[in-house]
């Protein structure tokens, strides 16, 4: 039940109410204006913005003006001095400010865009008539917001009603690409018999559908990576026992075979890193991570073997940066960025390792850059890089030994971890990979 107790007054104090709710109003439908030029602007660039305000002005007679930062978008426009006084009491104030006159109204509110920039939206009214209101009865402004409230609540109350299964089939949805594969839709829709029921019930099936594939593919790779350990086992004391009973001159074919089963033998176990990233490794128990110890330990492995093909690496910076996560995985995270910068950097280069602290989004991040001076990636490569297989080109990776795993088994560590890992091209030569690793709380 809606119990609404208005008293009546005079006729002023009602102009005065219903100046009010025209303030009120007009705040609405400014900030409506205003989110609509963001997104224009942000989409679309200043031109479309311009557009966009003089579409507003011809339809709505409503002059609309967009700042940020004390800044006018778009610069170049001449605008009123009482404009960006106006602009700047909200920038200071942080809520609506009104500013009538005799030529119009001014109106001005503060906007969060994308990336939680702060904009400032300005509106100018004409200037009206003032209506006669004494055609309506006195409550008529009254009784009109009440109707526009009950109104209101009934379309609102539908709506959600109506919209609820949309709703469900999106958080659904969102939480499938995520990675959650047992994410349903579920028995929402209840009864309904409607295209959209519908629409839930195709998702489930095709979710079911998906998740049954992935642990297929993944239980397959699992158990032939498991199988193929054994005759690997079997073939290394083969060739043990064929170098006792052969002659120097085999000694080059099967130095080959040793080389050849090393790599598929590492090949393996990256396949079985991959699997077990895969798999609901986040069961297991977390503990102290040193990052800048860690960084250094891989480093000088790194730097060992580089030297001997006439590279090196080189730790360029490094705090003490310490976090809560699996050790073993961020090791061959880190192992396996650095080992693949040191595969492509030129001769005679080093590559560079730095470990530092980064505030993003409202939080802080332990950065691990690692930066090579080799051929970089082209751009359209760059977002494929830590697909599993994946290979930039097939020449290179035959010439080099790659597998395309290495980078794979990187990101989803890193993702376990609540981080992400990113890669793009220095623009004096070389590629950068930029691992972020979330520093939340005491870790000890």
């Amino acid at each position: 039940m809606l119990a609404i107790n208005a008293q009546i007054g005079p006729f002023a104090q009602h102009r005065r109410q219903l100046a009010e709710e025209r303030n009120q109003l007009m705040s609405q439908t400014l900030s409506l204006y205003g989110q609509t030029a963001l997104e224009v602007f942000t989409r679309d660039g200043q031109a479309a913005l311009e557009n966009f305000t003089n579409s507003v002005e011809s339809g709505a007679g409503i002059r609309v003006f967009l700042f940020e930062g004390g800044r006018q978008i778009p610069s170049g426009t001449n605008v009123l001095p009482a404009i960006r006084d106006l602009a700047a009491r909200v920038s200071q104030s942080a809520r609506v400010e009104s500013d009538p006159r005799e030529g119009g109204v001014l109106l001005g509110l503060p906007l969060i865009g994308p990336g939680q920039h702060r904009y400032i939206i300005v509106g100018k009214w004409p200037s009206r008539p003032q209506r006669t209101w004494s055609f309506f009865p006195r409550d008529f402004g009254l009784r009109l917001v009440v109707s526009l409230v009950i109104g209101g609540v009934v379309c609102y109350g539908l709506a959600w009603h109506l919209t609820a299964p949309i709703r469900r089939l999106r958080r659904a949805t969102r939480q499938l690409a995520a990675g959650n594969l047992a994410a349903r839709v579920g028995e929402g829709h209840g009864r309904r018999r409607d295209e959209i029921a519908d629409l839930g019930r195709d998702f489930d099936r095709m979710a079911e559908r998906i998740e049954a594939l992935v642990n297929a593919q993944q239980r397959l790779v699992r158990d032939i990576s498991h199988e193929l350990r054994s005759p690997l086992a079997r073939l290394n004391v083969a060739l043990e026992l064929a170098r006792r009973d052969c002659s120097i001159k085999a000694g080059g074919p099967l130095d080959r075979i040793e080389r050849e089963a090393e790599r598929l033998n590492e090949l393996i176990a990256q396949l079985l890193t991959l699997t077990l990233l895969e798999s609901g490794i986040e069961r297991m128990e977390k503990s102290r991570v040193d990052l800048s110890l860690l960084v250094r330990e891989i480093a000088d492995d790194a730097d060992f073997e580089a030297r001997n093909v006439d590279r090196s690496v080189r730790v360029t910076s490094s705090q003490e940066i310490v976090i809560s996560g699996f050790e073993e995985l961020l090791r061959r995270a880190i192992d396996n960025v650095l080992r693949n910068a040191v595969r492509y950097t030129a001769k005679s280069t080093e590559v560079e390792i730095a470990l530092g602290r980064r505030q993003e989004s409202g939080g802080t991040f332990a950065l691990i850059s690692v930066r090579d001076h080799g051929p970089g990636v082209p751009e359209a490569a760059r977002s494929q890089l830590f697909q599993p297989f994946y290979r930039v080109t097939e020449a290179r990776d035959r010439f080099t030994g790659g597998t395309g795993i290495g980078l794979a088994i990187t990101e989803r560590a890193v993702h376990l971890h609540g981080g992400t890992v990113t890669a793009f091209n220095d623009p004096d030569g070389g590629l950068i990979v930029e691992i972020y690793l979330p520093i939340v709380g005491d870790p000890c």
